[in-house]
């Protein structure tokens, strides 16, 4: 997951405002929607000003979701846009908290087994993890009967899995699954 952060106002008086309210959310680093000639242009694509009152939205939050072959949201889906007039004494904590559930929504693609190797009686592979969710590593010998080897807690990072002594069992097949 990653998050881009990018600061909308040029003007330097407000600098100080937003570095503050971005460290009380534990960001530290930010990006700019401006030039020396241009401002706001990554905004107007989500939220363009308008002639209402307070007419020139900001905060801005948008989540693109950039997960290819998820099952459950397409690749650059606009998952969520949500923007307010004004921000800086509103307390974005609750919002913050449905954001992050949106974000957890979105699911990786399905398990694929990558880097097999028999290196002396172990045979090990790869898999991609995912935040939040619980892989199980399954064996069988007849692709019937399926036995739970291990219960692995995912993170974004890669997971690598090793069978030891398999030179010692009966030929066995693996799955990863999510229940």
């Amino acid at each position: 997951m990653a998050y881009v952060i990018a600061n909308m106002e040029p003007a330097s008086v407000w600098q100080g405002q937003t570095d503050v309210f971005l460290r009380s959310y534990g960001e530290n680093v930010c990006g700019n929607d401006y030039t020396a000639t241009n401002s706001k242009s990554i905004r107007n694509l989500f939220a363009p000003p308008n002639s209402t009152p307070g007419g020139d939205p900001r905060p801005v939050f948008v989540v693109i979701n950039c997960v290819s072959n998820s099952p459950s949201h397409s690749q650059w889906q606009l998952i969520l846009k949500e923007f307010y007039d004004g921000g800086g004494a509103f307390d974005f904590t609750a919002r913050i908290a449905a954001w992050r559930a949106l974000i957890d929504s979105v699911q990786a693609a399905p398990p694929r087994l990558t880097n097999a190797l028999l290196a002396g009686s172990s045979f090990e592979f790869t898999f991609p993890g995912q935040r939040g969710r619980t892989n199980r590593v399954e064996c069988s010998t007849d692709f019937l009967n399926w036995i739970t080897l291990t219960n692995v807690f995912g993170t974004n990072a890669p997971i690598r899995f090793r069978d030891t002594n398999v030179l010692t069992r009966d030929r066995r097949f693996y799955r990863v699954v999510r229940p």
